[in-house]
C-alpha cells in the first residue's frame, strides 16, 4: 500500500530557464511553501542574430556545473525554457486532420525556417470569435537546436521532460508568484508588458486566457536612458489604448531599464504593478531557501525560471514542444512531506496510489457489507479481477518508467551554412526586396538611399508611430544582421501647410489631406557624409509604384543624417532621436 513512498519513486524536478543577459537559471521548487528551495545560475552566451545557443560546449559547461554546485540527483527531471524564436496564433472554423502538420507549415513561412526545419509545440486557446471558432496558440524551434539540447542532457543523465518558450513561462511564472490570483479569479482583463534586452512583449489577457501577443523589437542599447524611456513609453500607450485591461504588470529583464522608473511616466489610468528581475531588485520575486554563487544574484530570479519549474501550472498555457512524446508524462504534479522528509508525487506515484487505494476500499467494503456467502463470494470475485487488473497496470507503469527520453537521431551540422548566408553580402538586395513587399498600408517612403548594399538612409511619412514600428520591424527581419536604427522621429502639425514641397507631395499620394498630424521618420545606419546635394525625392506606396518625381538641389547631406536635441523625460517632446 506505501509501496509509492520509496526511495526510487522520490524524483526531483528541475527548471531551467536561459535568459539573456542573466545567463543559464535554475531552480527547485517547494510548492507547498511557495519556496525556492535551491537557485543557481551560470553565464550562457545567446545569439539574437541566429535565434539560438552561442557555444554550445560553453552551454554543456554551465550545466554541469550547477548539477554538480546544486547537488541536482542523477535521473532528476527537468524543464528547459528558451528566449522565444517564434510565436504566433493558428485560427479556423473548419476541422484540422492534422494540427501539427497545419502548424509546421505556418511556421515554415517564417524567414528563420526557410532553411532550418521547425519543431513545435501548440496548445487550444478560448476564441473570441464563439465556441464554432478554433484558436490556437504556437511556437517553434530549430530542430537542430533542440536535438542539441536534447542531446546535452542526456549525456549529463537527466531526464529532459520539456522544451518552452520564455513567452508561457514567464505567464506561468506570474502565476506562481500570486500576483495575479485575483484577475484569475475574477475573470479579469489584465496586461503583461515584458522588457528584454533588444525587445519587449505585450500579453493581453482575459483571466487565464491568452487574447494576444505584441512583440516590438527596440534596440535599447542604442538609446540614451532618457530616450529609451520615451521611446518604450510611445510605442506601448498605442498598444494599450486598444486594450480594455485593469491592470498593466511592468516587468523589466534588463539592467538598462528600471520597471519602477518606467512606472512613474507611464500615462495609464489603471492599476500598474512594476516587477523587477534585475539590477534594480531588492529581493527575489519569491523566498529562496539557498542559492549557490553569490546570494545577491537571486534577487534577479526571472519569471521564466519560475515557470520552468511550474511546468504544469494552473495557467493552463502549455506550449512543450514535447508535447507527444512519451516523457513528457514524466512530470511531478506537487511535493508533500511525510515523515519530515519532502516526497514528491509523479504520475507514477499517482497511478499506483489511485490502484492501492481502490483496493483498499473494496476490502474494506467487503468486510463490513459482508454476512452472505453468496455477495462475499461476488465481492471477492470482483476483487480478484481488480488485483489482476492493478498488477497489469503495475507492470505497464513499470515498463514505462524504464523508458528513457528518446536520444536524437543523428544530426546535420548547419552552422556553416547558416554562417555562409549570415556573411554573404545580401543586405542590399533585402533592403530592396522591403521596398516591394514589406511596407506598411500607412507608410509612405520619401527618400531612401543606398550605398554598396551597408550604408543605408530611409526617409518617410507616416500616420502613426505604430506603422513606423512595424516597417522598421519588418526592414530588420528581412535583414537581421544590418545594424539600422530609427535614428528620427517627428511630428508633422498641419501637413497642409507645410510649406509648398510638402504640399506637392501630399497632392500626388492617396492619403486624408485633413489630417491634424502625421509623422516623418529616418531609418539609417551611417554617421558618415554622403554626397546627397542632387538626388530623386520619390513617394513609393505598398505596391511598389512612384507617385511622383521631383529633383531637389542644393540638400545639405548633414540635415537627412543628424538628429534632433536629446529629450528631457520629464517633458516629453513631440520628437525624439536616439545616439548611437
Amino acid at each position: 500500500m506505501f509501496n509509492f513512498l520509496s526511495t526510487d519513486n522520490q524524483k526531483t524536478i528541475v527548471g531551467f530557464s536561459l535568459t539573456p543577459g542573466i545567463g543559464l537559471e535554475a531552480v527547485v521548487l517547494d510548492k507547498t511553501k511557495t519556496q525556492v528551495i535551491n537557485y543557481g545560475r551560470k553565464q550562457v552566451d545567446y545569439n539574437f542574430a541566429q535565434r539560438n545557443i552561442q557555444d554550445y560546449s560553453q552551454f554543456k559547461s554551465a550545466l554541469n556545473q550547477l548539477i554538480q554546485e546544486m547537488h541536482i540527483p542523477a535521473k532528476s527531471y527537468a524543464y528547459f525554457v528558451l528566449p522565444n524564436v517564434f510565436f504566433d496564433f493558428y485560427e479556423t472554423g473548419g476541422q484540422l486532420a492534422d494540427v501539427e502538420t497545419t502548424l509546421i507549415s505556418k511556421a515554415e513561412e517564417y524567414y528563420l525556417f526557410k532553411k532550418e526545419e521547425p519543431i513545435i509545440g501548440w496548445c487550444d486557446l478560448v476564441s473570441p470569435a464563439g465556441p464554432n471558432q478554433r484558436r490556437i496558440a504556437y511556437s517553434a524551434f530549430q530542430k537542430s537546436d533542440i536535438d542539441e539540447i536534447k542531446q546535452t542532457f542526456s549525456e549529463l543523465n537527466l531526464q529532459l521532460v520539456g522544451i518552452e518558450s520564455s513567452y508561457t513561462a514567464t505567464l506561468k511564472g506570474l502565476n506562481l508568484t500570486g500576483l495575479i490570483s485575483d484577475a484569475i479569479i475574477m475573470n479579469s482583463s489584465w496586461t503583461a508588458l515584458i522588457i528584454n534586452t533588444n525587445s519587449f512583449t505585450l500579453f493581453q489577457m482575459e483571466g487565464n486566457n491568452l487574447i494576444d501577443c505584441n512583440d516590438v523589437p527596440l534596440a535599447i542599447k542604442s538609446f540614451s536612458p532618457e530616450e529609451a524611456y520615451q521611446a518604450i513609453v510611445s510605442s506601448v500607450s498605442q498598444l494599450l489604448d486598444m486594450f480594455a485591461s485593469n491592470q498593466l504588470y511592468i516587468v523589466s529583464q534588463t539592467d538598462d531599464v528600471s520597471a519602477e522608473a518606467l512606472k512613474k511616466i507611464m500615462q495609464y489610468d489603471r492599476d500598474i504593478i512594476a516587477i523587477e528581475s534585475n539590477r534594480y531588485s531588492k529581493k527575489p520575486l519569491m523566498e529562496v531557501i539557498s542559492a549557490i554563487g553569490d546570494y545577491n544574484e537571486a534577487n534577479s530570479l526571472t519569471l521564466a525560471a519560475l515557470g520552468a519549474a511550474d511546468s504544469k501550472s494552473t495557467l493552463g498555457l502549455d506550449l512543450n514542444v514535447y508535447g507527444k512524446d512519451t516523457s513528457s508524462s514524466m512530470g511531478v504534479y506537487f511535493t508533500t512531506n511525510i515523515g519530515g522528509k519532502p516526497v514528491e508525487i509523479s504520475d507514477s506515484i499517482v497511478k499506483n496510489m489511485a490502484g492501492t487505494i481502490a483496493v483498499v476500499s473494496l476490502l474494506v467494503f467487503g468486510a463490513v457489507i459482508g454476512g452472505s456467502k453468496y455477495f462475499a463470494n461476488l465481492k471477492q470475485s470482483e476483487l480478484n479481477s481488480l488485483n489482476s487488473e492493478s498488477q497489469q497496470l503495475t507492470m505497464q507503469i513499470d515498463e514505462l518508467s524504464k523508458i528513457e527520453v528518446e536520444q536524437p537521431t543523428e544530426e546535420i551540422d548547419m552552422t556553416d551554412i547558416i554562417d555562409s548566408v549570415a556573411n554573404s553580402n545580401v543586405a542590399a538586395i533585402n533592403f530592396y526586396d522591403s521596398i516591394s513587399s514589406d511596407i506598411p498600408k500607412n507608410i509612405w517612403l520619401t527618400k531612401y538611399y543606398n550605398k554598396g548594399g551597408d550604408k543605408l538612409v530611409v526617409r518617410g511619412v507616416a500616420e502613426s508611430i505604430v506603422d513606423i514600428y512595424e516597417y522598421y520591424k519588418n526592414l530588420r527581419i528581412v535583414s537581421p544582421q544590418s545594424d539600422i536604427k530609427l535614428t528620427e522621429l517627428k511630428v508633422i502639425t498641419n501637413p497642409n501647410r507645410a510649406g509648398e514641397s510638402m504640399n506637392d507631395f501630399f497632392t500626388h499620394i492617396s492619403m486624408d489631406k485633413e489630417m491634424d498630424r502625421l509623422y516623418s521618420f529616418e531609418i539609417s545606419n551611417t554617421q558618415v557624409q554622403l554626397n546627397l546635394s542632387s538626388y530623386t525625392t520619390r513617394s513609393v506606396n505598398k505596391d511598389g509604384h512612384s507617385n511622383f518625381n521631383q529633383e531637389s538641389q542644393g540638400i545639405d547631406e548633414s540635415d537627412l543624417l543628424k538628429g534632433p536635441p536629446s529629450i528631457n523625460i520629464e517633458q516629453p517632446s513631440d520628437q525624439m532621436a536616439p545616439t548611437n
